[in-house]
């Protein structure tokens, strides 16, 4: 019979020898299929090969899952610290306006010290949230974490910060509020 079918295929004109080629082989998926231990050991491969996809894939949707909760925690994080910054803020201003009269009436000294005692505690969570403060005078002015209230010219050779009027702060390197500044800038060369 396969002796026949030869003559047959060999009878039969191929506009291509592509075409030819996809026939002969066609003819020998067809025989091989014919074994059914070797059609089991195709679906076996085939369903191996499926499985292997899957379980890379979840694995995949696992790590981008954990990847995200944490981000949307630090997030979280970040936003209820730099909430609390303003009340940070109000403490210093409270010490640069009490701190000299405390020197003078024990009555003062003694609120002065209790806030000073909450400032500490705020200070505490904040560190241990990993947030830092910086707080930049004599640093080259950068942008991406400073913002500039006003310039002034001096002698300087490059952008550089004189005051500060706001200490800015960063979690893990991220600047989640920029350092209030006044920057000192070269002056200008006149012809």
């Amino acid at each position: 019979m396969n002796q026949e079918h030869n003559e047959e295929h060999e009878k039969k004109e191929f506009a291509t020898e592509a075409e030819e080629i996809a026939a002969l082989e066609a003819e020998n998926t067809t025989t091989a299929d014919a074994d059914p231990a070797e059609t089991m050991r195709r679906q076996i491969e085939s369903l191996t090969g499926d499985l292997q996809r899957e379980r890379a894939e979840f694995s995949n949707f696992r790590r981008r899952a954990l990847t995200e909760k944490t981000q949307q925690a630090a997030q979280s994080s970040a936003r209820i610290l730099t909430d609390l910054l303003p009340a940070l803020d109000a403490l210093d201003q409270f010490f640069a306006a009490y701190s000299a009269k405390a020197e003078e009436d024990a009555t003062i000294k003694g609120i002065v010290d209790g806030v000073q005692l909450v400032q500490k505690q705020i200070t505490r969570v904040f560190t241990e949230a990993g947030v830092e403060e910086f707080s930049p005078v004599g640093q080259e002015f950068d942008p991406a974490m400073m913002e500039a209230l006003s310039q002034l010219e001096g002698d300087v050779a490059v952008e550089t910060v004189s005051q500060v009027f706001q200490k800015g702060y960063r979690i893990e390197g991220r600047v989640i509020r920029p350092a209030r500044v006044v920057v000192m800038k070269p002056k200008a060369i006149t012809g």
